[in-house]
């Protein structure tokens, strides 16, 4: 019986993060009708391309935790918290953008998958 309990949560549980993207999408092609649909498939599935402008960055994975400039480049950091007694943020996914639109990324954008993202 608690095997089959157990089983019925993990079923329900992988279909909510199944319905998650379509929900996103439909969240932002109301916000930004402008868009084509294969970027705003990628902005709900938080995927981030060269290309992408800082507003499609700011829509896939909301504003950064960090943000420096040098010369004509930005960095824009995503942070997770580590740590039990006094969790300190650690950057794991930077975005790279010149003049506004993204030329590269790097870092471990699955780290920032959290409870947060289930908007």
């Amino acid at each position: 019986m608690k095997r089959a309990a157990a089983i019925i949560l993990l079923g329900a549980f992988l279909l909510a993060g199944c319905a998650e993207t379509p929900y996103r999408e439909s969240k932002i092609r109301v916000q930004h009708p402008q868009w084509d649909d294969a970027t705003i498939r990628r902005v709900a599935k938080r995927e981030i391309t060269p290309g992408m402008t800082g507003d499609m960055v700011r829509a896939s994975l909301g504003i950064p935790d960090d943000i420096s400039r040098q010369g004509d480049e930005e960095r824009w950091g995503y942070g997770v918290m580590v740590g039990d007694i006094q969790p300190q943020q650690e950057l794991v996914f930077f975005v790279y953008l010149r003049y506004g639109v993204v030329t590269r990324t790097a870092g471990d954008r699955d780290r920032l998958k959290t409870v947060s993202w289930y908007d």
